[in-house]
């Protein structure tokens, strides 16, 4: 796989099975939420390099990349993205400038925010049991 046209998302839960969701604070996709999420860089090895690098800038949280689940065709600048189950030590969220906002939600009260169209997918296909 091309990392340079690729981005990945980190899917991380609490002991409630609830995921970690973050509102965008830059336009042109400000409000809309999405879980920890990046493009990867010329200096990442690999896509789990990315999802570490990203979760702990986007949120100061330090995780553990468990298992791809899943990859689609990207909304944004990139071509694709992949979201990736983590593990996390520590539960203090800091965001950094990029996002206005974080909660903890489940997949029926995510599809009720304001989600980028890709996020929106993803969790109509995690609601519909669609992924193995």
């Amino acid at each position: 796989m091309d990392l340079s046209s690729h981005g990945v998302v980190a899917l991380v839960q609490n002991d409630e099975e609830k995921f970690l969701l973050l509102e965008d604070a830059r336009d042109p996709m400000k409000g809309l939420w999405a879980p920890p999420h990046g493009r990867c860089e010329a200096s990442d090895k690999s896509e789990e390099v990315t999802v570490i690098r990203e979760v702990y800038e986007e949120t100061g949280l330090r995780v553990t990349p468990t298992r791809k689940v899943h990859t689609q065709l990207a909304d944004t600048k990139i071509k694709t993205v992949s979201f990736w189950l983590v593990v996390t030590t520590g539960s203090e969220i800091k965001l950094d400038a990029e996002s206005s906002n974080s909660g903890w939600f489940t997949v029926e009260e995510i599809l009720k925010l304001p989600l980028y169209p890709g996020t929106k997918k993803f969790f109509k296909m995690v609601q519909r049991n669609e992924l193995g």
